[in-house]
């Protein structure tokens, strides 16, 4: 009898220890659970953010195709819909050149395409800001159609004409080059993207061989450097200058755009060894800040060749335009514009001897 009372003690400590064990195999189980669907959850936004990230505008032009859009966007019809003058705010945009100068702007309008032409407000801004310049290099132009570039160029003055650049990426969010000028002081010569047979360059730099209506012929090279490659594509550049300088037999050449020359992407005193003074002039140096973000970084560039410096009036800077308009009476922000300010140099157009 006790060996039996003992037995069933045993196998009720027994079936005590299964239902424990099963009670927090179960608290595992769910709680497993749990930390899977949290994980897929940090996945699926994860994957949503990288899609619009690269593929925002992508999405938006197939909406526009079938026809969800906004009806009165501008250029929507075809029709060339006037844009408001911004309002003034603390500071004002660099004066018009005078007849024997031109101003080149180098502008990172951000992510542009049929969702920013959606932002009338921001549209006009943008075309406030191009139509006081003689040439403006754009960088990122992200979109699957030309429409939004035609929609843009039908509401600036009837003086700009533009050249657009092949989609360029590894990946199948591509970008385009986009320069924009005034037909009344320059005409293009030619235009080409690098021929980069090395795949050193993830977005091939965009060339156009300008001539003004006096003597100042010049190439100007549009880029975006890669951040993750940085150092290698930044390296690469005088090579390119070489290039188009060769195929057009032009010394004189200016290379702009978002060079992601800084920050965590690239040591920022690096540069003058790739461009030494010796046959460059970097205008936007070290000290000055081309992000609209907190931090301080100079991410934008314009670099001139030795040949150039003849033609330089010695006017640059960078357009801080969170300064310039009244945003808060505007209802946007800043940022809603570009995460970049553009930088900008002006040239005389009657002293080249070259």
């Amino acid at each position: 009898m006790p060996t039996k009372k003992t037995r069933v003690s045993t196998t009720k400590r027994k079936t005590t220890k299964k239902t424990r064990a099963g009670k927090r195999s179960a608290r595992s189980r769910k709680a497993s659970k749990s930390i899977r669907t949290f994980a897929a959850v940090i996945i699926v936004f994860a994957a949503l953010y990288y899609i619009w990230q690269n593929y925002g505008d992508t999405i938006g032009d197939f909406a526009n195709s079938i026809g969800i859009d906004f009806p009165n966007a501008p250029g929507k019809t075809g029709t060339t819909v006037a844009p408001t003058p911004p309002p003034a705010g603390n500071a004002a945009l660099p004066g018009y050149s005078e007849a024997d100068k031109i101003r080149i702007y180098s502008f990172n309008i951000q992510i542009f395409g049929a969702s920013k032409m959606k932002k009338t407000k921001v549209v006009d801004v943008l075309v406030d800001i191009i139509s006081h310049v003689d040439v403006v290099a754009v960088q990122e132009v992200r979109s699957t159609s030309d429409e939004p570039v035609q929609q843009f160029m039908r509401l600036l003055p009837a003086r700009y004409d533009y050249v657009l650049g092949t989609r360029e990426g590894r990946t199948a969010s591509k970008e385009q080059y986009w320069v924009i000028y005034n037909t009344e002081k320059l005409s293009v010569v030619d235009s080409a993207t690098y021929d980069d047979s090395d795949d050193r360059f993830q977005r091939n730099p965009l060339a156009v061989y300008f001539r003004t209506n006096d003597r100042f012929d010049f190439i100007l090279i549009d880029n975006h450097i890669q951040p993750s490659d940085a150092e290698k594509e930044i390296a690469a550049l005088p090579e390119v200058i070489g290039y188009f300088q060769r195929m057009w037999n032009e010394t004189d050449a200016l290379v702009v755009g978002d060079f992601n020359a800084d920050g965590s992407y690239y040591n920022e005193n690096n540069l003058a060894n790739v461009f030494p003074d010796s046959d460059y002039q970097i205008l936007i140096t070290n000290e000055y800040n081309t992000t609209v973000a907190e931090s301080d970084n100079t991410y934008d560039r314009f670099i001139i060749t030795a040949s150039s410096k003849e033609d330089f009036t010695g006017n640059f800077g960078v357009v801080y335009y969170d300064a310039i308009y009244d945003f808060p009476s505007l209802g946007i922000e800043p940022k809603e514009v570009s995460d970049h300010f553009p930088v900008w140099a002006e040239f005389y157009i009657d002293r080249d001897t070259d």
